[in-house]
């Protein structure tokens, strides 16, 4: 053993007996073994001498002294304190995942429209769109000045596009286009 005992080892070896490695050592090294005779010495020393017992007020008033410094003295935070929230955080978006893992995936937005519904006839059913088209291209074509009847037509609001297409088919002749 090269280096010097630690005081704690030195503690040991006194009081214990140490290993043989650390007798050897302590038989080998003049300073070592300088130091167990003067730790040996301070512990007879202290057990030579006479301590009184200290009075009741002694011992009462160090339990209010103890007390008052602990009330205080700002509780201690540990290093570690941040880890219970952040593992909270954790738990939390484990289970959102876990629980969005076994969902079937949600509609597209396309899927979630409804077809637009129309009070009309398909256009395939519908005998006004025909008679409107005809009126186009017949003699009202250049009606409303100049725009022509389908301008006009094209103009019209949904409103006034199905009263018209309502007032043609009351007036149209049963069988005619």
């Amino acid at each position: 053993m090269s280096a010097h005992l630690s005081d704690q080892t030195m503690t040991d070896v006194l009081e214990s007996g140490g290993s043989p490695i650390e007798w050897a050592h302590v038989a080998s090294c003049a300073a070592c073994r300088s130091r167990l005779e003067e730790a040996r010495a301070g512990r007879e020393l202290a057990s030579k001498a006479e301590v009184p017992e200290p009075p009741g007020l002694y011992w009462e008033a160090l339990r209010r002294n103890v007390s008052r410094r602990i009330a205080e003295e700002p509780p201690r935070r540990s290093r570690w304190a941040w880890l219970a929230p952040l593992a909270a955080v954790t738990a939390v978006v484990v289970v959102i995942a876990v629980s969005l893992v076994g969902r079937p995936p949600a509609p597209s937005e396309s899927a979630l429209l409804l077809p637009a519904w129309s009070a009309l006839p398909p256009v395939e059913d519908d005998d006004g769109l025909a008679m409107v088209g005809g009126l186009a291209d017949g003699e009202l074509a250049n009606w409303d000045e100049g725009r022509g009847l389908g301008a006009f037509v094209a103009g019209l609001s949904d409103e006034e596009s199905e009263a018209l297409v309502a007032a043609l088919r009351v007036e149209r002749p049963e069988g005619e286009l």
